[in-house]
Formats: C-alpha cells, sequence, structure tokens
C-alpha cells in the first residue's frame, strides 16, 4: 500500500493469514486491517468461484514462476516478482483492448490515496467485535479459549456450550448460558495489551 496507495477494501479466502479456517475466530491480520479502516471479505468456504479473477491470476503466477523449480525461497521471490512484473507491464490483453494492464490503468502509478499507518484505530476492532457473537464448549476445567486467550467461566458450566459477546464500551467480554443469563464478564486483557503495541509498530 505504500506503493501503490490505501486499499479500503479486498476479498480473500477463509485461511490463514486473513482468515480463520475454523470459522471460531478473525485472524490477528484481519484485526489489525479492521484497525486501519481496511474491510476484508472473507469468501464462504470452497468457494473459489467468488473471487474468480484473483484465482486466476495466483494461477498464472504460480505458472510462470513455476516453484518447483525455485532453489529456494529467494529464488522463488525473485521470479515471482518477475511475473507481477510481466503481467502488469509487458503483457498486453484482450480486456485492456490490447494494452498492458500498466498502460491502460496509469493512474496506478500515481499512488492516488496515500496509506497512512498512524490511522489505525483500535476502537474500529472493537467496534467490529462487538456485532459478532462466538459459541464455545467449555472445559473440564471450567475454561473457554476465545482469540487464543483462556477464560475462566465456572467449573460447574463444564461441558456446556456457551455464546462469547463483546462489549466495546466497556471492552470485556461477556460469557452467557443457551437462556441468555450472564455466567461470567472477563476483561479482554490480552486484545488491548496485543492492540497498544500493533499500534506502536505503526509509527
Amino acid at each position: 500500500m505504500f506503493r501503490w496507495g490505501f486499499i479500503g477494501e479486498f476479498r480473500a479466502d477463509n485461511g490463514s493469514p486473513f482468515g480463520d479456517p475454523s470459522r471460531q475466530a478473525l485472524s490477528d491480520l484481519n484485526l489489525h486491517l479492521i484497525a486501519l479502516g481496511i474491510r476484508v471479505k472473507l469468501n464462504p468456504p470452497r468457494s473459489p468461484i467468488k473471487n474468480a479473477k484473483v484465482e486466476r491470476n495466483q494461477g498464472t503466477t504460480a505458472r510462470w514462476a513455476d516453484p518447483k523449480t525455485c532453489a529456494d525461497y529467494l529464488d522463488l521471490q525473485t521470479k515471482l516478482n518477475q511475473a507481477v512484473e510481466d503481467q502488469r507491464d509487458n503483457y498486453a490483453t484482450r480486456t485492456c483492448a490490447g494494452m498492458t494492464r500498466a498502460e491502460k490503468y496509469p493512474q496506478l502509478f500515481c499512488n492516488p490515496k496515500q496509506f497512512h499507518p498512524a490511522d489505525f484505530e483500535v476502537s474500529r476492532v472493537f467496534k467490529q467485535l462487538g456485532k459478532g457473537t462466538w459459541e464455545r464448549k467449555v472445559s473440564a476445567q471450567g475454561a473457554v479459549t476465545l482469540f487464543t486467550q483462556s477464560y475462566q467461566v465456572g467449573r460447574k458450566h463444564k461441558n456446556t456450550t456457551v455464546t462469547a459477546s463483546f462489549c466495546p464500551l466497556n471492552q470485556n467480554w461477556i460469557f452467557k448460558n443457551r437462556k441468555g443469563d450472564i455466567l461470567q464478564t472477563s476483561p479482554a486483557k490480552y486484545l488491548l495489551e496485543k492492540f497498544n503495541f500493533s499500534f506502536s509498530t505503526c509509527q
């Protein structure tokens, strides 16, 4: 984005690093992008047709770079860079009326919308988390795991299913049983610490 400009939205599959294959949480990278004001639209599982242009582009890049012939990671990166440059600057396409992509879209080289990492706002993450609920099964020790962090719900609720929701105002996780009764409220310390660190690395 420093080179090509800010991207307000893009689509990705539900695998790592943008998604969570288990669909039980949002990935760290996804949350970080949300804080920057970027929306990640995740495809439904096993639905590459939802992002057909990108899938075809990745297939072409893979064929041109030919990873199986690469000596090592650096060799692969060099070939990937060359493949991307060829597709953009040297390969004329019918969809671009016989021009290269660089010729068809010269405005992209002007970086039309500057990317400012200091625009990182953790409140965007809290707002997004506040829209969801997550089901968890309570362990024999009375705990659940949420966004890689363990939270104690209570041994008396072991082996039951609870829902977790996030309160953006207090930055707390609220755990409820199937009836909607509140079982436990826990500060989301892990998220606060994580995003304080993320924000400092953006400066």
